[in-house]
């Protein structure tokens, strides 16, 4: 029961950050590769922390997985934006 708890938390504070931080700046990147440029050095320093953060909670994913598509769905937009911006570079 301490471990659901410990999840719960982690996740609504997961959540939020999504909502309020990651959410807006995924939309950003996409709007920038959308309109044909391609991610500087700080963008990329961002999509590798939030790759990093992804990995660090991929055991609560694991135990809660309800959450696993909106995980997925996230992740494939990043790489969406990556893709995008590459192709931009060319």
């Amino acid at each position: 029961m301490e471990q659901e708890e410990r999840d719960k938390g982690l996740i609504n504070v997961l959540l939020k950050r999504f909502e309020t931080e990651r959410l807006p700046r995924m939309k950003e990147l996409q709007a920038k590769v959308d309109d044909g440029g391609v991610l500087d050095d700080t963008d990329l320093s961002y999509l590798q922390k939030v790759l990093s953060d992804a990995h660090q909670v991929m055991d609560v994913l694991k135990r809660n997985p309800e959450y696993g598509a909106l995980a997925k769905g996230a992740l494939l937009m990043y790489e969406d934006i990556m893709a995008k911006s590459q192709q931009n570079a060319k």
